[in-house]
């Protein structure tokens, strides 16, 4: 077992403790019940929780499994990690960086040239980014994407857009 691992006997069976994984996950869930709460006294309006208390939710239940599988009994035959982990793959460092920056650049981007074109830009970007090199499917792709994302803020949510094809903001 690793140093990670801690073991704790419990009823007299030995039980390792995956405490890194268990600690992270436990700091999400934690996070976004706090959120959750948070906004529902701020605003309990359904605008404000339409998408928070279903992330909140799935982050709830994802964290169950993710507890779950931080415990597992201890074989004493057995000395390998409880989930081994391969080294990351050379340059993928570069690709997180570039998918941050790619991020960044959109959120900044939204309000100056329209949430439609930034939106386009940067599905385009972030596939070619990531390798895709077919015409065909960076463009449509991030058309559909775009069209697909105007359409369901301007008729699932009363969110205003600054867009830059259509007059004034989406409403």
């Amino acid at each position: 077992m690793s140093a990670a691992h801690t073991v704790i006997e419990l009823a007299g069976r030995k039980i390792t403790v995956d405490l890194p994984h268990l600690a992270f996950a436990t700091a999400i869930a934690a996070w976004s019940t706090w959120f959750c709460w948070d906004s529902w006294h701020a605003s309990p309006d359904i605008e404000n929780l339409i998408l928070i208390v279903p992330g909140t939710v799935a982050a709830v239940i994802l964290y169950g499994f993710v507890a779950a599988g931080c415990f597992r009994l201890a074989n004493g035959a057995r000395t390998q990690e409880m989930s081994p982990r391969e080294p990351l793959v050379a340059g993928l460092g570069v690709k997180i960086a570039g998918s941050m920056a790619l991020l960044a650049a959109f959120a900044f981007a939204g309000p100056l040239i329209g949430f439609d074109v930034a939106s386009f830009v940067y599905m385009l970007a972030m596939m070619a980014f990531l390798g895709e090199r077919r015409i065909t499917v960076l463009l449509l792709v991030s058309l559909v994407f775009c069209v697909a994302v105007i359409y369901s803020f301007n008729v699932f949510l009363a969110t205003p857009l600054p867009l830059f094809f259509f007059s004034g903001y989406a409403s």
